[in-house]
């Protein structure tokens, strides 16, 4: 019995799976944050400032929407992943020293 047919089959079957995962959106979350910050903190707005509350998480971004009285910034945070992987970020960021409190505002879209 020849193998070549069973093969040729196989191999379209993966590259048809392989361009089909590949052309579905990856998933990612958004969630609205208000983060209390110690009163030391400089300048809140500043983009190195925001980033580092990320911990070197590259694939997520803090943007800033508002600040409020009192040392509080209201934050957007995006990233890869459902709602659950934003969580464990925010989780990180509570553990920062300039940090004193960490709200979920709510969640925006979770996307599969």
């Amino acid at each position: 019995m020849n193998a070549a047919p069973i093969l040729i089959v196989a191999l379209a079957l993966t590259a048809c799976s392989t361009a089909h995962a590949e052309s579905l959106p990856s998933a990612s979350c958004e969630v609205h944050l208000a983060v209390k910050l110690t009163p030391d903190v400089p300048n809140p707005r500043d983009a190195g400032f925001l980033s580092s509350l990320l911990n070197s998480n590259t694939a997520y971004a803090l943007r800033l929407q508002r600040e409020e009285a009192g040392s509080v910034i209201v934050l957007d945070l995006t990233g890869p992943g459902h709602e659950d992987s934003c969580r464990q970020v925010v989780d990180t960021m509570r553990k920062d020293g300039r940090v004193v409190r960490v709200d979920m505002l709510g969640a925006g879209r979770s996307q599969p």
